[in-house]
């Protein structure tokens, strides 16, 4: 799941729009590596969920195998409280459980492959609307079925909690002497970014395009992820104010030159843009998106490692960071309309909460929470530094990009 994938995750959306319950937490954990871990971070998930006083939680993993035995010792232990949980994860036939119990009863499998195997193509096997629609559905019946009533006798007022998010839309972006936002036009200098001194030992060269809907058909590295083109102009992320740019999207590639290695875990995903990306899925652009690109060159050697991956990280948000202080810029005596998003957390309904169960196991296999700006990674904590605890966020928070992906 790219960093835009939980930037527009189906699945906080889809409790936001329901009318029938309330969702005001998500539970972030990472991977673990130990099995000491993996069962300590589930202990304190299943803690953190009955503290939360949830009524039902929809868990989700991002990732199959060793992933697994986390996902399923999370349901498990929230189960043990009396919280009835519905998974989402890949599964098919390359996916299938390496482990279960009496609690892995309602699983939404998210595969789009007929042939049951995951393909190298960024977006084609991922969670989407329709998915999240039924793991909601599931859990409804499922608190029915277990005799939680969805409707409560409780008394209390709604607990409503906003967050403004405004919308520019791009409609050209060119290179310039330097990098600002005028109107429908993005200018962005064509010297952008550096590598730091401290990055030269991992990173030889990148370069920085701007790529156009017709124009995909060109040969990239394998995708590190992909992120929205957004910035705060008014308090942090889930608060205050945020200034998306429509129509345009970042995206990282990376790998060694000569095509010596290629970061990945299961299959990497380099060749022709346009066919090892499914563009208009839930975690990638839309196919009428623009694309601030960089692609980054490691040092041989060098890719598969942990301070490699994440110094690419560093480089490209540098270089959206440009752009987002462009848009400050542009927005600093910004007096007009802000799309108001908000959700209202309510004593008289089903209390729901979401588990995201993510890679934090290092290489381009982690995943950071808390950056400064909306999918950025400066000043974000990498979850594998922290040994995978679990992290409460609220679903703005999970819509303003508090978490960024390193795939």
């Amino acid at each position: 799941m790219t960093t835009l994938h939980h930037y527009h995750c189906p699945v906080t959306r889809e409790l936001l729009g329901d009318a029938e319950l309330s969702f005001q937490s998500l539970i972030v954990n990472g991977v673990s590596e130990r099995y000491d871990d993996k069962i300590f971070t589930a202990v304190r998930t299943g803690e953190l969920g009955e503290g939360l006083h949830a009524d039902g939680a929809i868990v989700i993993t991002d990732g199959w195998g060793n992933h697994h035995i986390d996902f399923v010792t999370v349901i498990e232990e929230l189960g043990k409280r009396g919280i009835p949980s519905v998974g989402m994860s890949y599964i098919a036939r390359q996916g299938r459980l390496v482990c279960t119990n009496d609690y892995m009863d309602m699983i939404v499998d998210f595969n789009k492959n007929e042939s049951g195997y995951e393909s190298s193509i960024v977006g084609d096997n991922n969670l989407v609307e329709y998915d999240a629609h039924k793991a909601v559905s599931l859990l409804k019946l499922k608190l029915k079925r277990e005799g939680i009533s969805i409707r409560k006798n409780a008394d209390g007022k709604d607990k409503v909690l906003r967050m403004g998010r405004h919308i520019h839309h791009v409609e050209t972006v060119r290179f310039g002497e330097k990098t600002e936002l005028n109107g429908p036009q993005l200018t962005v200098r064509r010297t952008i970014g550096e590598i730091k001194e401290a990055e030269k030992e991992y990173i030889a060269d990148f370069s920085v395009h701007l790529i156009g809907p017709a124009d995909r058909h060109r040969y990239v590295h394998t995708n590190l992820d992909f992120m929205p083109v957004a910035c705060k102009t008014e308090d942090t992320l889930g608060n205050g104010k945020t200034v998306l740019l429509g129509g345009i999207a970042a995206m990282i590639t990376g790998g060694e030159a000569n095509g010596a290695y290629e970061p990945h875990n299961i299959g990497s995903s380099e060749g022709f843009l346009d066919e090892v990306v499914r563009f208009g899925s839930s975690g990638t652009p839309e196919v009428t998106d623009k694309l601030l690109h960089v692609e980054v060159t490691f040092m041989p050697e060098k890719g598969s490692t942990v301070e490699a991956v994440r110094a690419a990280h560093h480089l490209a948000d540098r270089v959206v960071n440009e752009v987002r202080l462009a848009m400050k810029k542009a927005y600093s005596d910004y007096s007009g309309p802000y799309d108001i998003m908000e959700y209202h957390v309510s004593p008289r309904k089903a209390n729901i909460i979401v588990v995201k169960i993510v890679s934090a196991l290092g290489n381009m296999y982690e995943s950071a929470v808390f950056p400064y700006e909306p999918g950025g990674i400066s000043g974000a904590k990498y979850l594998m530094d922290m040994e995978s605890p679990p992290i409460h966020i609220s679903p703005l928070q999970c819509l303003d990009g508090v978490i960024h992906s390193l795939l």
